[in-house]
């Protein structure tokens, strides 16, 4: 074994030495740099565990790095975990070491590998691509040479050469995906290094998976690998897929027969197995029962691995150059890999080494999802249901997998030990099942007090109203809530870990079956292993939910009235992500490109800058870069923003905005997005404009009354159809043409104040002195009402009006940030006619252009009875259509 001191730098020796001193010679996980000697020259720690374990860090390192980890007890040997690491590091070209406690001994388990050179991408080639004389003009017709594109590309490439994160806002047409997809392709390929591409919209990985990845094949000299990965829980699990062909009377429900039987027809002939091909929407429930899941699964012991589905496009994804992912993919994968410390089978992910996130301005809502926790009477009844359910009036009463497990077992008694087949049996039997039955009295009654007690706390009490409730210091200070909430959970929290500790029994117990037996129940095992720990992970969560309040922390309960009964749900995340961005993400991987048609307010990233962490970064690791939109927008659209309407909590409000509304949906004839930041306004302005648009032979779509997709549809293909629309709509929704020439914003959009994650950051903004509106409520509405304004425009031949109908944008100095943060576009401001005749003319003027014939004058404000009452001031109630 070679002298710490031939491959150690005394420095790096030092820091080492100093560390595990400070971490009281518990274990520490150090990521260290080597230079062109493969000597170290830099450590820094990374993790500290105790006196005999430590998390490992996968996703750290670089080939030419070596991770190094001490063992306290100095035995320098490595332990069977330690093979594993080292061999799943040597895989990636990483070297790995052991040392003492004082850093004079060390074990060599894996040696440093010579650092890889890697290969620069050449700017000036990358750009070429793209130029008027490139191979992309050539092949593509219509092709555009757009300097915005180009200079994102350069950025791009800069961002890979020189491992900087980038901040890039592109305006709708620039042509992004081009312009990222490019270098990123030449990088993997050059470096072979791993790229991962994240959307956060089906629309857009389909876009890049059936459209400009293809194409892209058919132009670039590199060949290369790309592939659309899906997660884990999109696969049908062949072994479940098995056991409920032999056994499914013992696992479903009698009303999901029906469903599962045409599941296992379409199993025998799918290529795929994915949800997504299937030809039914199965249940939640359904699909559980037959999903890949990573805690339940046997990996290479299971029967099915060769041909699982999963593993198929793991597989394929191994070989990939470019992985597509959507975000909340990314954030499970990041998340996992931050619980786990590893890269581990529970990760859908190969290795990857450079990021880029299109679609950027929703990650700080989607890692808020995936790093927080949350627990559902419904999720917990559900996961019991899984080990054991009781039906009095059918022929087989008992299903699950405790009666199934029992019943695989009667089929092989005579190869067991009499006394250790009665001990099985008697576990569960006698113990098991009447504690499971016990627990699931318990979960309803707990569950069932706490949403009386949070219900009684409801500001909302209408049908069907979700409300949600925060876990404040007062709330948490009042005399009720020890007895009523606390002491309740006390009790379910001893009730799961006593039924937890039954389950390991069984488990112990299994492991002493014959082997030839305990192979064939591997699948049966797996699953009470997988089940018992989220079990365990149950207990967990709610001890946290319900442990000292934190402020880095948002707790609380989510109510909704359904049609089985109150729905309560308990949940937490973290108030801020961008410590965990930065950890998991930004300082994780060498390149993290962040892209958006709307990133910046007013042209500056300050505000995202701070959500995501990034303004914490060395200002040399991070590009910023603005790009205007290739559009006209002066020529294509027109801003209609009509004076005197009254405030939106205004009494008075709605009637005016359903005048203004019907003026501005006559001048377009349909063809017009309504947004709204409310459900409740929404319908009540469907209600009161189905009949009057009918009269105008326009039909009235709203969100909910179909999927979204199918509304999208729906609305394309109706040239004379309006869609009133919220939330979700004010993104993502690509209607190119004149199915779209009129996007009305009835608020500005700013966030429900009451939404606990949003009150927690505004009390923590103000708290430190800052100024919650303008800092956070602002700009964040900002970015979506750019996101709203951007459903208008998406060719160069598209035109029509943004109506705003709200006068705050006008009279608030803050409205400037709304305007400023808007590409230059024709502005008619004023009075009602005023606007309203501008804009008229604005559609007349491009319909001559377009030889559309004009509107004619019945379908304007003068001469429809219904229309002609709304313009005066009078107000009808119109049924619901």
């Amino acid at each position: 074994m070679p002298a710490i001191r031939d491959l150690i730098s005394q420095t790096a020796i030092q820091t080492l030495r100093a560390t595990i001193e400070d971490t009281r010679d518990n274990e520490v996980f150090f990521l260290t740099r080597t230079d062109e000697q493969r000597i170290i020259q830099e450590a820094l720690p990374l993790a500290r565990g105790n006196d005999s374990a430590v998390a490992a860090l996968m996703q750290v390192a670089s080939p030419g790095d070596v991770i190094i980890h001490n063992h306290p007890s100095g035995v320098l040997t490595p332990s069977n975990a330690d093979i594993r690491l080292a061999s799943e590091y040597g895989n990636m070209g990483v070297g790995f070491y052991i040392v003492n406690n004082t850093v004079d001994e060390l074990y060599v388990a894996v040696e440093a590998f010579q650092k890889e050179k890697t290969a620069p991408l050449e700017i000036t080639a990358i750009t070429s691509l793209l130029s008027d004389n490139g191979p992309i003009a050539r092949k593509l017709k219509g092709f555009e040479n757009r300097p915005e594109q180009l200079r994102m590309a350069a950025a791009t490439s800069s961002a890979f050469n020189n491992a900087q994160l980038a901040l890039i806002e592109a305006g709708t047409g620039t042509g992004k995906s081009l312009a990222y997809l490019i270098p990123a392709l030449f990088w993997a390929t050059q470096n072979k290094q791993r790229v991962v591409v994240s959307t956060n919209t089906i629309n857009l990985q389909e876009q890049l998976i059936y459209k400009d990845i293809p194409f892209l094949k058919s132009v670039l000299p590199p060949q290369f690998k790309a592939i659309l990965i899906k997660g884990r829980g999109n696969y049908a699990c062949l072994s479940k897929l098995e056991a409920l062909r032999q056994d499914g009377d013992l696992l479903i429900e009698s009303e999901e027969r029906q469903e599962v039987h045409a599941i296992l027809d379409w199993a025998k002939t799918t290529s795929d197995g994915s949800r997504s091909d299937l030809n039914i929407l199965p249940s939640q429930a359904v699909w559980e029962k037959i999903a890949c899941e990573s805690d339940n699964c046997a990996r290479i012991r299971c029967e099915f691995y060769g041909r699982c589905f999963f593993y198929k496009v793991r597989r394929e994804a191994s070989s990939a150059d470019l992985l597509v992912v959507n975000h909340h993919l990314l954030f499970a994968d990041l998340s996992v890999r931050g619980s786990t410390g590893s890269y581990s089978d529970a990760a859908v992910l190969p290795p990857y080494g450079r990021v880029i996130l299109d679609e950027a301005h929703n990650i700080e809502e989607v890692a808020t999802e995936y790093f927080g926790v949350q627990v559902s009477k419904f999720g917990l009844t559900r996961l019991l249901g899984r080990l054991y359910s009781l039906r009095e009036r059918e022929k087989i009463r008992e299903r699950g997998l405790l009666p199934f497990l029992l019943s695989k077992l009667r089929g092989m008694e005579k190869q067991i030990a009499l006394s250790l087949y009665s001990r099985i049996h008697d576990q569960v039997q006698s113990r098991l099942i009447p504690q499971k039955e016990s627990l699931s009295f318990v979960v309803g009654n707990v569950f069932d007090d706490l949403a009386s007690f949070f219900g009684s706390l409801a500001q909302d009490d209408s049908p069907g109203r979700e409300n949600k409730i925060r876990f404040t210091p007062d709330l948490c200070s009042i005399s009720d809530w020890q007895n009523n909430v606390l002491a309740p959970i006390q009790q379910l929290l001893m009730e799961i870990r006593d039924f937890h500790q039954q389950l390991l029994s069984l488990e112990r117990t299994l492991e002493l079956l014959p082997e030839g037996i305990a192979d064939s129940l591997v699948p049966q095992t797996v699953e009470l292993a997988s089940l018992s720990d989220r079990i365990e992970g149950t207990a967990a969560t709610l001890g946290e939910i319900f442990g000292p309040l934190a402020e880095e922390k948002v707790r609380w309960v989510e109510l909704r009235d359904s049609r089985f009964g109150r729905l309560i749900t308990l949940k937490q995340s973290p108030l801020n992500v961008a410590n965990l961005l930065r950890e998991r993400l930004f300082e994780k991987y060498q390149t993290v490109i962040l892209t958006s048609a709307t990133l910046a307010t007013e042209g500056q990233f300050d505000y995202i800058k701070r959500q995501l962490g990034l303004d914490q970064v060395p200002p040399d690791r991070l590009q910023e870069l603005v790009l205007p939109s290739s559009f006209n927008y002066r020529e294509q659209v027109i801003l209609g923003i009509p004076q005197g309407i009254p405030l939106p909590e205004d009494p008075g409000f709605l009637q005016v905005l359903c005048r203004l509304l019907l003026k501005s949906i006559s001048i377009s004839r349909g063809r017009a997005l309504v947004l709204f930041t409310s459900y409740s306004l929404l319908r009540r302005a469907y209600q009161e404009l189905w009949d009057p648009l009918k009269a105008l032979s326009i039909r009235v779509l709203k969100q909910g009354d179909a999927p979204r997709h199918r509304l999208t549809e729906i609305f394309k293909n109706d040239k004379a159809s309006v869609l009133f629309a919220t939330d979700s709509f004010w993104e993502g929704v690509d209607v190119s043409g004149e199915a779209l020439e009129n996007v009305i914003l009835t608020k500005l959009p700013f966030s429900v104040p009451k939404e606990p994650i949003i009150e927690a950051k505004v009390e923590a903004i103000a708290k430190r002195g800052g100024n919650p509106f303008l800092e956070y409520s602002v700009p964040q509405a900002v970015i979506k009402f750019k996101q709203g304004f951007g459903r208008l425009i998406r060719s160069k031949t598209d035109y029509g009006s943004i109506m705003i109908f709200d006068r705050r944008i006008l009279d608030k100095s803050y409205g400037k940030s709304f305007l400023r943060s808007l590409p230059e576009c024709r502005l008619a401001k004023g009075k009602e006619e005023e606007v309203f005749e501008a804009v008229d003319r604005f559609f007349q003027e491009r319909r001559r252009a377009g030889n559309q014939p004009d509107s004619p004058d019945p379908p304007r404000i003068r001469g429809v009875p219904e229309l002609d009452r709304m313009a005066g001031g009078e107000h009808k109630k119109v049924k619901k259509g």
